[in-house]
This record gives C-alpha cells, structure tokens and sequence, in this order.
C-alpha cells in the first residue's frame, strides 16, 4: 500500500466512527427510554386509585294498608246496622205492603210509628211511582201531616241484581220520587230526608222474583 494512502485511510475511519456515534447513543437512549416508560406505567398502575364499584339501589316494597276500606267502601258511607243483627246486610225491622213474613227474633218489634207507614214498591230498574203506590202514599202524607213533630226518612232499597254502585243510586232515586210525591200531597219538605241502600239491606234473600218484587222498595223510618 502507498504510503500516501494510509493518512487518508485513518481519517475516513475517524469520520465514519463520528458519523456512527450519534446512532448508537440513540439506540441505547430508546431503549432507556423504552424501559423507562414501561417501569412509569407500572408504577401508574400500581398507584391508581382503586375503581368504584356502584351496587344498585334495592328496591322497596311499601306494605299494604291494614284495615284500609275499599273504594267502593269509601263511596258508600257507613251504613248503620240494627242492634242484634248477625252481620250481612241485615234485613228490615218491618213487614212491606203485602207481604207478612216473620221478622227474625234479634230485632224488636217496630214501633206503633213504624206500623202506621206503609212501603211501597217499584218495578224492574224503575224509580217512578205506580198507580198501586199512589193510595199507600196518600195515606202516608195524611199521617205525617197530622204529626206535627216528626220528621221521615224515606229509604231508597233494589234488588240485588246490578252492581252495587248502580244500586245505591237508583235507591236514591227511588226516595226522592218519593219525597217529590209526598211534597205535591201537602208535606212539608224539611219534614222529611231521604237516603239510599242500594241492594245492601234486602227484606227477602231468596233468590227469585217473588222476592225480588218485595226488595225494590221505599221504606219509611219515624224519627
């Protein structure tokens, strides 16, 4: 090899050394780097903060009402039962027009009052007065009138076909039919007081029409 050739031989590797340099340094430094990311998320890992965990909220049963009355219950009001009734609807204290039957031994017997105001009766799912009722009538507006101090509540009652809503109003209607008829017959309005109940105090249980003939009723109570 010539002489003049070796110089320019170690300063090519020289410069190629320095060229190289740069290359490897970044070779190490990523895969520092490398590492140093890796240890960093681990150590993130380590150091989070732990997750929450979200139970959903139990539902709750909210218990009945013990004791609680019912709607229809609530639109009927109270009903007030006799004195020595054995539950049920209870059956009335006196004998309507036409019929005798024996009243049950728990009630007393009515009154000479009681006695002294006929019923009268209504046909199927009516509530205007017949021409049989009309005499009954104008005897009961006869008698009050001659008792100046009593007042009359006039009862509305049905049979026990159709519901019981629908019963306690046609019951009602039934009494202030009556009370219109007695008022054109002389008696004074705030003499007399009507109310309704419906199909839930029958004078006859049987189930036909015989019976239900005596339970489409209104009833006069002497107060």
């Amino acid at each position: 090899m010539p002489q003049w050739m070796i110089p320019r031989m170690i300063s090519a590797l020289l410069f190629c050394a320095v060229l190289a340099a740069p290359f490897v340094g970044c070779g190490k430094k990523m895969t520092g780097s490398t590492g140093d990311t890796a240890a960093s998320s681990s150590k993130a890992k380590s150091a989070a903060a732990p997750v929450e965990t979200i139970t959903p909220e139990s539902m709750k049963t909210v218990p009945d009402e013990k004791g609680g009355r019912t709607t229809m219950e609530t639109a009927r009001g109270p009903v007030d039962v006799p004195s020595g009734s054995s539950g049920g609807g209870g059956a009335e204290s006196a004998t309507p027009h036409g019929a005798s039957p024996t009243a049950p031994a728990a009630f007393s017997a009515p009154s000479a009052d009681m006695l002294a105001l006929e019923d009268i009766f209504f046909d199927f799912d009516q509530h205007t007065i017949r021409k049989d009722a009309q005499p009954t009538l104008s005897a009961n507006a006869a008698w009050i009138n001659s008792r100046t101090g009593k007042v009359v509540l006039i009862e509305g009652h049905c049979d026990e076909r159709g519901t019981q809503a629908y019963n306690l109003v046609l019951g009602e209607k039934r009494a202030r039919s009556v009370k219109r008829y007695l008022e054109d017959l002389g008696v004074p309005a705030a003499r007399m007081k009507t109310t309704s109940y419906g199909e839930l105090r029958p004078f006859c249980k049987q189930r036909d029409e015989n019976c239900y003939e005596q339970n489409r009723r209104a009833h006069f109570v002497v107060q």
